[in-house]
């Protein structure tokens, strides 16, 4: 909408001019009801800063920016070096975030942080939250070409690559269920987040194909109430602590990522039983750790260099053709299972 300004958007989300501001620039305290409104108001009335959209449409830095989530995941330090190698070796520069903490004000905070350093690109490989999306419907408006990795958006405007990761997870569950194991737990998500963990659902699917019952108390999320966040070791582990008092433990644990599955390893060990002969243990991802530790990891390895190179690929090619047009492209890529040490057949007692 022409000529909206910062006025209009305060006054349709029923607060201050200085309110919207902070919101929109992420800096100082804002409450998180009246950003989501600022927010709402900025998507409704297709408000764009002047001065950010003219230097977006018109600057050209030779900059892409990357905006990814917990760093101390392997995986995504393997996603960012396949971006960061492709760019480079066609004349650009990477300038990555990562979002240091979970939830949706940590998110906002990478993105605006990013969006503020005026890239020529962006690609976005975080959580899926309301707030993101429409900070992402802003820049898109903006005039700013992004690729996202591993989620998308329902108006379907951007160039998207993941991993199937509910298929692979599905694929996951029927190989525990081959080897025996009925009591599989799944560690990394609250049952009440399935809508949004596409490897929780493929346990969930595969669970009830087999018509087994998934038990509330067999889903294990963390400690805080549910929201997007990244499980990691400590996730794991705390999660497995719980599942080992239960009067009936799992004889398999499932572990949202890798390094969930470390966590949930160690807590076993702890508790006095081994991995596979009591519980089996499984991750997803395949990061280049998990052939090494002890035992090995059987996990889903899904393709996450290529899923690297394809955004930066698919992002390139948008600014080097830019009055080219260009459908929105989403492409799904399949995960392979790997078989290691770490899973064997379920325990006859």
């Amino acid at each position: 909408m022409p000529g909206v300004t910062i006025h209009d958007v305060a006054a349709h989300a029923g607060v201050s001019i200085s309110t919207a501001s902070r919101a929109l620039r992420g800096i100082g305290y804002v409450d998180a009801g009246k950003r989501e409104l600022v927010l709402r108001a900025v998507a409704a009335l297709g408000y764009v800063p002047d001065a950010s959209a003219q230097a977006l449409r018109a600057r050209r830095s030779g900059v892409i920016g990357i905006v990814v989530g917990d760093l101390g995941n392997p995986h995504t330090a393997t996603l960012v070096h396949s971006i960061e190698k492709y760019v480079s070796a066609r004349g650009y520069t990477a300038l990555f975030t990562s979002v240091v903490d979970d939830g949706e004000a940590m998110e906002q905070k990478a993105l605006q942080t990013m969006l503020r350093q005026r890239p020529d690109g962006l690609i976005v490989a975080t959580l899926q939250t309301h707030i993101s999306d429409l900070l992402l419907q802003q820049a898109r408006r903006a005039g700013l070409p992004t690729t996202l990795i591993g989620r998308s958006l329902a108006s379907g405007d951007f160039d998207s690559i993941t991993s199937n990761y509910q298929r692979g997870s599905e694929i996951l569950t029927d190989y525990l269920l081959s080897l025996g194991h009925r009591r599989i737990a799944f560690v990394g998500a609250h049952l009440s987040e399935a809508e949004h963990v596409g490897r929780l659902r493929g346990y969930l699917a595969a669970m009830q194909r087999a018509r087994i019952k998934v038990r509330p108390d067999w889903v294990v999320g963390d400690d805080k109430p549910a929201r997007p966040y990244y499980p990691n070791s400590l996730t794991g582990y705390r999660a497995a602590k719980r599942l080992l008092q239960l009067r009936t433990h799992p004889s398999a644990i499932m572990a949202r990522n890798d390094v969930t599955a470390i966590g949930v390893i160690q807590a076993i060990t702890e508790a006095g039983l081994s991995v596979p002969e009591d519980v089996s243990v499984t991750g997803f991802d395949d990061i280049p750790l998990a052939g090494f530790i002890a035992p090995a990891l059987t996990t889903m390895s899904q393709p996450t260099e290529k899923e690297g190179e394809l955004a930066a690929e698919f992002l390139i090619a948008r600014l080097e053709r830019p009055d080219e047009v260009i459908a929105p492209r989403a492409l799904t890529l399949e995960c392979n299972l790997i078989v290691r040490a770490s899973s064997a057949r379920a325990p006859s007692r």
